[in-house]
């Protein structure tokens, strides 16, 4: 294990399988709102307050994107000259440059996106993917060959071209979700295949949060012009079917 340490704040489902993750590579401790103890002694990693979890070596947010702007402020003065700090929001445009703005100047950041969770990594996370987005860094070289070394493909990119992107992937998937979860898809014996996939993609999307479905719309700029174009289709092939 490496002597490096990693401070973990938000230890929710995504936190808590992040030091999972890591807790055989690197020290590591975790902090979250309200008090997750139980959880971190079944994982096996150290629970501690945010101001330290703030002065490791490596800090990662596993935050809402909506709250992220408010934690960086609180432990920016803790971050330890050279620490690397990374967020993991599905969204990048907005947390890049809110980690560029409060992020210290004597500190290295990269955002990030691992582009998968609990949910679907339920036999390891060889070959899932993982978007990075340099933001100021000369690390990334290392960090990449890390990830690689785990098992993960990476792809490093804009945070503009990234969230263009998601608005067209998960976003636009999770809006799909969202709206076959309203009308009880799971309640049918005669099915196909197909259909057991879209009930995982409901239980995905069961899983995950409200927060985390608004904000990865409301902090995507590109989303919205998705929604509608997808919704104008729909609209436009059940006006076809009713003739």
């Amino acid at each position: 294990m490496s002597e490096h340490s990693v401070g973990i704040i938000g230890f929710g489902r995504f936190g808590q399988y992040v030091a999972k993750c890591l807790k055989e590579h690197f020290i590591v401790v975790v902090t979250n709102r309200t008090d997750r103890r139980k959880e971190a002694k079944r994982i096996g990693v150290r629970y501690t307050d945010q101001k330290e979890c703030a002065k490791q070596d490596i800090v990662i947010l596993c935050l809402s994107i909506s709250s992220i702007e408010e934690v960086l402020n609180d432990i920016a003065p803790f971050l330890k000259k050279g620490a690397l700090v990374l967020d993991t929001c599905s969204v990048k445009e907005y947390p890049v440059a809110v980690m560029q703005k409060i992020v210290p100047q004597y500190c290295e950041c990269i955002g990030t996106h691992p582009l998968f969770g609990p949910d679907t990594t339920k036999n390891g996370i060889g070959g899932k993917k993982i978007a990075l987005c340099p933001i100021r860094t000369k690390r990334l070289g290392r960090v990449v060959s890390f990830l690689e070394k785990i098992g993960l493909e990476t792809i490093v990119l804009a945070p503009e071209e990234h969230d263009r992107q998601m608005a067209r992937s998960l976003a636009l998937i999770h809006f799909f979700g969202n709206a076959l979860s309203k009308i009880d898809i799971k309640s049918v014996d005669v099915a196909t295949a197909t259909h057991d996939r879209l009930k995982e993609l409901v239980t995905i999307v069961e899983n995950d949060s409200d927060q985390l479905f608004f904000d990865m719309h409301h902090y995507n700029r590109f989303t919205q012009e998705v929604r509608r174009k997808l919704i104008e289709e729909l609209m436009s092939i059940d006006k076809r079917l009713s003739k």
